[in-house]
């Protein structure tokens, strides 16, 4: 049940999720904040409160004196001197009233206590006897370093935890005369208003936060929805975009931003889809009008065959013609098929070392019966050793269409010549004609798929309009490149340029390919 949950849970949009995010950070942020805002605020009111002990201190020592080598307590000043300093220093007085103070041993206590009973004070003397000791004091469990550490010359400050729990600042200092101590006193006063304070900073964060965080939410909601806008106006678009339809483009805003990239992309996208339906199109008409014809002409034979009476050396005759289209039809939808895999992507080329200077050898040693049956001369030219890595049958594929486009549309006497040149890392495969020519304008279209040039590329010549399509396909997929240069009635010249394969040592020439000829 579980698991169906799962898998019928549909995530929110991504609106929503920049919202939850923007949430999650921002209550890190808060938390953040918080703690650091706290901690910095219960530091500074902690040292404010040892400043306060400090002076507390200060004003006590005040009130005490040396009388012959005996610590006095006289009266305290109640409000705080504006005295910042690591000891307390008292003053030596000869001079006591005596209506001012009671006698108690050698150690005389003054008559009302040095201060409020909201703060503990405490008087020891070298010795460790207590000369003066608020009440409150005799419930704290004070440490022995309180004491030690003053004799040092080191002030000691500390919280002590009382039994009901109530938790009180000590700070214990020296009493110094004349640069020496002669006494050690402690005062100390409760946290519990500090802890309040912090305890009302703290439910004041906490009860904001909330609010804080529903505003940062809503907040994100609206600028993520603001931000999206220029996003649904591409979408509108887009989707009254169709198929037939492909001419119209997107808006793309002024702002170079992330939606400006998508709308350029987006546009490119459209352009190339329009390009590929419009060809699509075209290849599907031109393939249906290349298929009609051949299958039109075997249907005519036949008709033709069957309404009449014929000798036998007709229909021999008639059987030839309709081989011959039969031949035609063939490799029109073998030139079919292998385009349409290659726009598939489902053609595998061997990569392994081939001689490109003797497969244009062995070709032009095939086709040479053609070319003389047609009057025309082919021949070789320069011919450099090229190795290059790629498919042998389908560079042989590549150099026998530019060979028969060369005889197909040249003149009586003229003239086909092979040459394979090479450069530091390219090889150059070179296939010139004394033809009839290209126009200007035919030569950006001659690679493209059906495409003739009329007259002079009319099927009345011969060709479906395939042959060199599929000669610009396998050179790319050779990682090559194909060119062309012609002028009207001064032939062509074809320039097949691939990457050099770097050569093995020992490495054997491959033996002599006998390429079939099917015309």
């Amino acid at each position: 049940m579980r698991f169906n949950t799962l898998r019928n849970f549909t995530p929110p949009g991504i609106r929503m999720q920049l919202t939850l995010w923007y949430t999650i950070v921002s209550a890190g942020l808060i938390l953040i904040f918080g703690a650091i805002f706290y901690m910095t605020l219960e530091g500074i009111l902690a040292s404010s409160f040892d400043t306060v002990l400090q002076l507390r201190a200060l004003q006590v020592a005040e009130g005490i004196s040396l009388i012959h080598g005996q610590l006095s307590v006289k009266n305290v000043v109640n409000e705080l001197a504006e005295l910042d300093a690591p000891s307390a220093t008292i003053d030596y007085d000869d001079d006591i009233p005596p209506d001012s103070a009671e006698h108690i041993g050698n150690y005389t206590l003054p008559v009302r206590p040095p201060v409020d009973k909201n703060i503990l004070v405490r008087i020891f003397d070298l010795r460790g006897n207590i000369i003066y000791n608020s009440g409150n004091f005799n419930y704290l469990p004070i440490p022995a370093i309180s004491l030690s550490d003053p004799l040092k010359g080191h002030p000691w400050r500390g919280t002590i935890t009382r039994p009901d729990g109530q938790e009180e600042r000590i700070y214990s200092t020296m009493l110094v005369n004349s640069r020496k101590t002669v006494g050690i006193v402690q005062v100390g006063q409760s946290l519990d208003q500090l802890n309040a304070t912090l305890q009302r900073i703290l439910f004041g964060l906490f009860l904001t936060t909330p609010f804080m965080l529903i505003l940062s939410a809503f907040g994100s909601y609206w600028l993520a929805g603001h931000a999206f806008r220029p996003i649904h106006r591409l979408a509108s678009t887009a989707r009254e975009i169709g198929a037939r339809d492909l001419h119209q483009r997107v808006s793309v805003p002024l702002a170079k931003d992330e939606v400006r990239d998508l709308a350029i992309i987006f546009n490119q996208m459209i352009g190339r889809l329009e390009r590929a339906f419009t060809q699509q199109r075209r290849f599907v008409a031109d393939a249906s009008h290349e298929l009609r014809t051949p299958v039109a002409v075997v249907r005519n034979m036949t008709e033709v065959a069957l309404a009449q009476p014929a000798s036998t050396e007709d229909y021999v005759a008639v059987l030839r013609e309709i081989n011959a289209e039969s031949e035609r039809l063939g490799r029109l939808i073998n030139d079919l098929l292998a385009l349409a895999r290659a726009d598939e992507g489902q053609v595998l080329f061997d990569h392994d070392p081939v001689h490109l200077d003797l497969l244009a050898t062995d070709v032009v040693e095939s086709l040479e019966p053609l070319a003389a049956e047609r009057k025309m001369t082919l021949r070789t030219g320069t011919l450099q050793p090229a190795i290059v890595l790629g498919d042998a049958a389908r560079l042989i594929q590549v150099i026998m269409s530019l060979v028969d486009n060369g005889l197909i549309y040249n003149n009586a006497g003229g003239s086909v010549t092979v040459s394979v040149e090479t450069c530091a890392t390219h090889a150059h495969l070179i296939v010139a004609d004394t033809g009839i020519g290209i126009a200007p304008k035919d030569l950006e279209h001659i690679f493209e798929r059906f495409y003739r040039a009329d007259p002079a590329r009319s099927k009345a010549q011969g060709g479906s309009g395939l042959g060199l399509a599929i000669v610009d396909w396998v050179v790319r997929a050779h990682k090559g490149t194909i060119s062309v240069e012609s002028a009207l009635g001064r032939g062509s010249t074809f320039m097949v340029t691939l990457p050099l394969a770097v050569e093995l040592e020992g490495a054997v020439a491959p033996a002599k390919v006998t390429v079939n000829l099917q015309r």
